[in-house]
């Protein structure tokens, strides 16, 4: 077998929320993009929410087995066979192929929750809400299951030790270093959010609960308050709860047609995809030169490749030559002037060097060069949230700003990735500075409340304190 032959084929389907991608067979890529579509309008129809009409679609890479996954994310954890990523980079999901759909499920659910509820939410409701609803079914004719049990999750609940609650309640799956105790993590989480969601009276509790926390409230100290329990009195609940007759809801919707639009990409796209995902994340010093290596080969292999040169610019702008990245963009924009990513990358890459320069006229220059890069883009995807952020941060540091213009931009990219804190956290400081004070608390809160916030968490805390004296200032 030569080389050239013992590569992947990789195809892309597009249907109207998704755009996935697999180097598997064509028809296993078709029905997975179906039934993404088919669960997307069973959450929907849970939550009351309308077809989704002019989002960014969400990216889905089907992978072959562990090393793929680590390509994209060197150091997950052994057994992970999926994750979500959310970032002011991308968001996408990558998942393991031929395995339980519950994985491809349960990502999505992550995903939806995001994108239509985001706020900062407690581990626990995270993991819980979509293991939830990763064994939800629905079939061609409409019929549908939600909350059935996870036998595999309570087979772990009987035979195997149980988190403390008082951990469960305030931790997160990754703080866990042991394979079991974080199994643990996820098996309790998708029965105490079961427990949760599949009765009225606690459905308004937990509603109240996650306000709660949500606003910086102490999670033992909200249990007690909201549901009258102490950690100890739920652990008990939920191993009656587990032991009784675990309800779930039977119902018909009505069938959903998925279009779907097959393509292939090419040949390079064996070597250098998920490669390119991987790029998107910050990288250690020791990692840079291999990955840049790597896509400089690829690029000597495919040098008209358009896939290939974009990945070859990431890498050289950030980690080689400049002159070259911007170079491989050029060619990339010549063979397509729509590209957007070659826009979106051009653009960045002027912004950097504006930065870099000594000269102020040359920086204003780079950056209109840069605007004009993005406002090309935008008229070309108006749903792609980065295109909005880097417009908003191309403004910063000139007069004026933030203008009614910049706030419009902010508000259109925070809308569009609700999910990114980092995004909702500039968005927030611009109205605050624009005196937008209720929209400004709406953005911040959720990035002040995230317990893995850091810097940014502190920053938004630092920026809900000036606007509750602007409020007090007012009101006196």
């Amino acid at each position: 077998m030569t080389p050239a032959s013992a590569m992947a084929d990789w195809r892309r389907a597009e249907s109207a929320n998704f755009v996935v991608y697999s180097d598997g067979s064509e028809r296993a890529l078709r029905d997975y993009t179906v039934k993404l579509e088919r669960f997307d309008a069973l959450m929907r129809s849970q939550f009351g929410l309308p077809a989704s009409t002019g989002g960014r679609k969400l990216p889905i890479y089907l992978v072959g087995g562990p090393t793929d996954l680590r390509t994209v994310r060197p150091g997950l954890p052994r057994g992970v066979a999926g994750f979500y990523s959310a970032s002011e980079r991308d968001v996408f999901a990558v998942l393991q192929r031929g395995i339980d759909d519950d994985i491809l499920l349960h990502e999505y659910a992550h995903h939806f929750m995001y994108q239509n509820f985001p706020g900062a939410y407690p581990g626990w409701f995270t993991e819980g809400f979509a293991e939830f609803f990763m064994t939800a079914t629905i079939d061609d004719r409409g019929k549908a299951t939600i909350g059935d049990r996870n036998r595999g999750r309570q087979a772990q609940l009987i035979r195997g030790s149980w988190l403390p609650m008082d951990q469960l309640l305030v931790r997160r799956p990754l703080d866990f270093q042991d394979r079991e105790a974080r199994q643990a993590f996820y098996a309790q989480s998708w029965l105490l959010t079961h427990y949760m969601l599949q009765d009225g009276d606690r459905r308004v509790r937990l509603d109240a609960y996650l306000q709660a926390t949500a606003r910086g409230q102490d999670p033992i100290e909200a249990l007690q308050a909201h549901f009258g329990q102490t950690p100890d009195q739920l652990t008990r609940a939920l191993r009656a709860y587990m032991a009784g007759t675990i309800p779930f809801l039977e119902l018909q919707t009505p069938p959903t047609s998925a279009p779907i639009q097959m393509s292939s990409l090419p040949a390079s796209a064996d070597k250098v995809l998920l490669t390119s995902l991987n790029l998107r994340y910050r990288q250690a010093g020791e990692s840079q030169a291999g990955l840049l290596a790597q896509v400089r080969d690829a690029t000597a292999q495919w040098p008209r490749d358009p896939l290939a040169l974009t990945a070859m610019a990431q890498a050289e702008l950030a980690w080689g030559d400049a002159a070259a990245g911007e170079a491989a963009l050029m060619r990339v924009l010549e063979a397509d002037p729509t590209n957007v990513d070659g826009l979106r990358l051009l653009a960045q890459a002027r912004m950097k060097a504006g930065d870099a320069s000594d000269d102020p006229e040359r920086r204003v220059t780079l950056y209109r060069q840069a605007r004009g890069f993005l406002a090309r883009a935008v008229e070309i995807d108006r749903s792609d949230y980065r295109l909005y952020a880097a417009l908003g941060r191309s403004r910063r540091g000139f007069p004026g700003y933030p203008d009614a213009n910049d706030v419009e931009t902010w508000r259109i990219a925070s809308a569009l990735a609700p999910q990114v804190m980092s995004i909702r956290g500039e968005a927030g400081e611009v109205m605050l500075r624009h005196g937008l004070l209720d929209e400004a608390e709406s953005l911040l809160a959720p990035v002040a409340n995230n317990p893995h916030g850091g810097g940014s968490a502190e920053q938004a805390r630092e920026l809900l304190a000036r606007i509750a004296v602007q409020r007090a200032a007012s009101a006196s």
